[in-house]
């Protein structure tokens, strides 16, 4: 049996819900929890792999909230030692950004930041709306595979063109509130 996550970087591939994606999430979770325990509050599974029945390129996305961004310093090398390869802010200030495996295979994303901020807010939300709401998530999923069809060798259009969805989705998460 193949592994169940794993993507070439800029690839989009989309593979049906896994609930053992859930399991590959609770192993990285403890072993970052193990290895920035004196700066972790929180830890999430985030992104549509965290989201059961919706269609989602096989890489667990990881929302890791600590105490201060003045320790990012001493949580990069940490994180470095368990295979985490620093990506910078990427475009989002304050919040930093890890990946898992290599540029041929891709296995994880970690989001690192300050709880409260929007980032974290925002995939909280969406996560947990569309796990609610059935119907909004298996919208969701038949987008992607449309923008899959259209985008498949475009990552950067694939994940713009979602952004529309995602925007009202929280905006609708938000009056629920």
């Amino acid at each position: 049996m193949g592994l169940m996550i794993g993507l070439k970087r800029g690839m989009v591939k989309l593979k049906p819900y896994n609930p053992q994606w859930k399991e590959f999430f609770i192993k990285e979770k403890e072993l970052i929890s193990s290895v920035i325990t004196a700066f972790l509050i929180d830890i999430q599974h985030i992104g549509s792999t965290a989201i059961p029945n919706i269609v989602a390129k096989p890489i667990i996305d990881i929302a890791v909230a600590i105490d201060s961004l003045d320790n990012i310093e001493k949580i990069i090398p940490l994180l470095e030692d368990i295979g985490f390869i620093y990506r910078g802010e990427q475009g989002i200030p304050d919040r930093h950004m890890f990946v898992k495996g290599g540029e041929n295979y891709r296995t994880h994303h970690l989001h690192v930041m300050q709880k409260g901020h929007y980032e974290w807010d925002k995939h909280i939300l969406f996560r947990d709306f569309l796990k609610k709401r059935p119907n909004d998530a298996k919208q969701y999923s038949e987008l992607k595979k449309l923008l899959f069809i259209k985008f498949g060798n475009d990552r950067e259009k694939y994940t713009e063109s979602k952004s529309d969805f995602i925007q009202n989705i929280i905006k609708k998460a938000k009056k629920k509130r």
